[in-house]
């Protein structure tokens, strides 16, 4: 997801300006509280270089999203089976 969800410029820490390659879409992102804190923590981007950016694993092998509440429409859209 990495090359499709791309981080465009970053005005703080917790504040981003992005888009999604294949839709064209643009979205603010916006991090905060305990988001920001997992979000600050990039060991994972070099386990799973290729994930979305925003993307952080758990300890029971699953993933949270940093930005659910300003996840762009498309991860809105996408449903996991």
């Amino acid at each position: 997801m990495r090359r499709y969800m791309v981080i465009e410029r970053s005005i703080s820490d917790s504040q981003h300006f992005c888009h999604f390659t294949l839709t064209k879409e643009r979205f603010f992102a916006r991090l905060g509280g305990k988001d920001l804190a997992m979000f600050r923590d990039s060991d994972s981007m070099t386990r799973y270089p290729d994930s979305c950016p925003f993307l952080r694993p758990l300890e029971n092998e699953s993933f949270y999203c940093t930005i659910y509440s300003s996840r762009p429409e498309h991860c809105r859209r996408f449903f996991c089976a």
